[in-house]
């Protein structure tokens, strides 16, 4: 487990050609071609993580299934505790992956946990120095059914490092507004309006 800092910037669509534009002009290099991401979260029958996810409560996690273009699963659960934020994330098989999406998940703090939402998108990958960068954009709400719920009109610029960079300077690097997002937390709040 290691920890990292994560910042995440909210631009318009119209923001985001400049933004990468300023990436570029920074040395910033493109990682990975732009893939499409598929994520299945799962919550229990309170939304407990979704509620601790809004109260800023720590420690709490999120739990989903991570499905890419290349049809690779990973099981990921993201960890806020009071020392830092980390992510685990385990391939896992076409079995395990469709048990998990029949039967759901147990976890030893939230119990029995079901899936609840699906979120699709699109992420470019970029790397400046000891940050890595992601854009991700056309982000699409899905009920657990398939049913469409929305999408959302912002792009989301997560900024990553080690928990040993230095803030300030990540901050020099990147002089633009932050923002509290949550992917999962914007998508169960359409699910809870339909």
């Amino acid at each position: 487990m290691s920890f990292r800092i994560e910042e995440k910037l909210l631009i318009n669509k119209y923001q985001l050609s400049e933004f990468k534009e300023y990436l570029i002009s920074k040395g910033a290099s493109k990682i990975f071609e732009t893939r499409k991401i598929n994520n299945l979260y799962f919550d229990n029958d309170k939304f407990e993580m979704f509620n601790d996810s809004i109260e800023g409560c720590l420690p709490r996690k999120k739990i989903r299934l991570r499905r890419y273009e290349d049809d690779r699963n990973f099981l990921e659960i993201k960890i806020s505790s009071t020392e830092g934020r980390y992510k685990t994330s385990n391939q896992i098989d076409l079995k395990k992956t469709n048990n998990m999406k029949n039967l759901g998940f147990f976890d030893k703090d939230y119990g029995s946990c079901k899936p609840v939402l699906y979120v699709e998108y699109t992420r470019d990958y970029f790397k400046y120095r000891d940050i890595r960068v992601t854009i991700d954009n056309d982000i699409n709400y899905f009920t657990k059914y398939r049913k469409f719920l929305g999408i959302d009109k912002n792009q989301i610029i997560e900024l990553k490092a080690s928990f040993k960079k230095d803030l300030n300077e990540l901050m020099k690097d990147f002089p633009f507004p932050r923002s509290r997002f949550s992917k999962y937390t914007n998508g169960v709040e359409k699910l809870l309006e339909h």
